[in-house]
């Protein structure tokens, strides 16, 4: 490995840990960045590529305090220690990076003259779809999902049209990676996230990594991995799940707290031959806990609407779901 590939790997790992630091490892940090001006704009530029100003200021905080000691030998903690997350990660960021800074002329002959890949990918009721994507990443449509793509050059970006859909993204730090719904955007650089648009709103799971959601008028919003959060359902707020325990969609399966019956519809519909209506509107905004099956749509609207007092229907073309008496 040469003195250039060691820097963009270290810089790469101090990227992915810069908001977990130690007072002694932002010292460290410190010491680092001052060694050569080369670290300071290799991080830099790792930085930007994971798509979270706020890291910068650690940047800037640590590389402006005069007080940091010299610098010492290098640290292989990062190799010894480190999560195989981190360091694919770190690798992954730092490949990516190489490559821009050794071979610049390439990449200007190679990418704008290059033809976009565009295409749509689709799955039928109740039956989920893997599709390998043209840059090496992996999907997971839901039952009756939609995804259109436009893959170039100078990034990927992915329409999900309906339903929902899970990603296991190939690291390229040159392309993002960039889910967008009606309600916002999700942009990885190398992770493993789902996104499932709901009634009104979308929702992203990351299950590795890390995940920029933006909204129309807020802030951007990092979002880490074993986090969750929603587009388009008023303020993000971010929540934790137990990645190890949780069973969504790809295991067929509505499961969670505080679930709206909205969104229950919308999924079950997923795996629903006939349409499912709800006879009030208002209904979609009742909230319920539970675990129910997403393959046996009827079934497991019966189960929720008991928990309301509510009447499901089959006439054989759609499954009405109605008031019995007041909600509980």
């Amino acid at each position: 490995m040469t003195d250039r590939e060691t820097m963009l790997e270290q810089a790469a790992d101090w990227a992915d840990r810069l908001d977990t630091l130690s007072p002694d490892e932002r010292v460290e940090l410190g010491a680092w960045l001052n060694a050569v001006p080369e670290h300071r704009a290799a991080l830099s530029r790792m930085v930007q590529l994971l798509g979270d100003p706020a890291l910068l200021d650690v940047v800037e905080q640590a590389s402006r305090d005069t007080a940091i000691p010299p610098p010492r030998a290098r640290s292989r903690r990062w190799v010894a220690s480190g999560t195989v997350r981190r360091r694919r990660v770190a690798m992954g960021l730092a490949a990516g990076l190489a490559a821009i800074i050794a071979a610049p002329f390439v990449w200007h002959v190679a990418t704008p003259d290059a033809a976009p890949v565009e295409q749509v990918y689709a799955s039928t009721v109740g039956q989920q779809r893997q599709v390998a994507l043209p840059d090496g990443s992996d999907m997971t449509l839901d039952a009756n999902s939609r995804v259109a793509i436009a893959f170039s050059g100078s990034g990927r970006d992915l329409r999900l049209e309906s339903g929902a859909a899970r990603f296991e993204v190939r690291h390229d730090a040159t392309r993002p990676f960039a889910v967008t719904t009606p309600e916002g955007q999700m942009v990885a650089l190398g992770t493993n996230f789902s996104v499932d648009r709901g009634a009104g709103h979308s929702e992203l799971r990351v299950y590795r990594g890390r995940v920029r959601l933006t909204v129309p008028g807020q802030a951007a919003v990092v979002v880490t991995g074993g986090h969750w959060a929603e587009a388009g359902a008023g303020r993000i707020v971010v929540h934790d799940f137990d990645i190890a325990r949780y069973q969504g969609w790809q295991d067929r399966w509505l499961s969670g707290d505080r679930i709206r019956l909205g969104d229950a519809v919308a999924r079950l519909g997923r795996y629903s031959a006939r349409p499912i209506r709800l006879a009030d509107p208002a209904l979609a905004e009742e909230t319920f806990n539970g675990r129910f099956r997403l393959d046996t749509p009827v079934e497991s609207l019966t189960l929720i609407g008991a928990l309301f007092d509510l009447s499901v229907r089959d006439d054989g073309q759609t499954i009405h779901v109605s008031r019995t008496g007041r909600i509980k």
